[in-house]
């Protein structure tokens, strides 16, 4: 299975401490090089850039031509660019990605996604995660989400 990442899922999964879940569902994940520079930016929280700075061996970071990059809409930021284009370069089986906008994109050019929600909904599944934890957790970092999303995503977790 070809899997490619944006860094929106990665990210939170590093400060989740889950980003393992990655390796155990997937196998190996490939992202793009800007998306491994925007994981080591400075301005990424310090668990993130640790991460990064030494990055598993199921992570494999390659380089994206310039070109395929720019068929991407300009609309979205360089690491989702990014990500599309590898993802569909190497006609990959599945995109991880956040963003509404980068969502869309990667839809119209028939990519199948899933973001950081849909990563913990499959480890839920494999009932490898305390789901009232994890979202409690991600509640508490940056991650955007409304409750409806959340109860319509893990319901059944939530409810028991």
């Amino acid at each position: 299975m070809i899997v490619v990442a944006d860094s929106g899922p990665l990210h939170y999964l590093i400060l989740l401490e889950l980003a393992d879940l990655l390796r155990r569902l997937y196998g190996e994940v490939v992202v793009p090089e800007a998306v491994a520079r925007e994981l080591a930016v400075a301005l990424a929280p310090r668990p993130v850039r640790d991460w990064m700075s030494r990055p598993p061996d199921w992570l494999r970071v390659v380089p994206v031509e310039r070109a395929r990059v720019e068929e991407i809409t300009d609309e979205l930021d360089p690491g989702e660019r990014a990500a599309i284009a590898l993802a569909a370069a190497m006609r990959a089986d599945l995109l991880l990605i956040d963003e509404a906008g980068g969502r869309a994109e990667a839809k119209r050019r028939n990519l199948r996604v899933t973001g950081t929600l849909g990563v913990l909904r499959a480890a839920a599944e494999l009932g490898v995660v305390n789901v009232p934890d994890v979202i409690a957790r991600l509640k508490a970092t940056s991650f955007y989400t409304d409750d409806a999303l959340l109860k319509s995503t893990f319901g059944r977790w939530l409810d028991s």
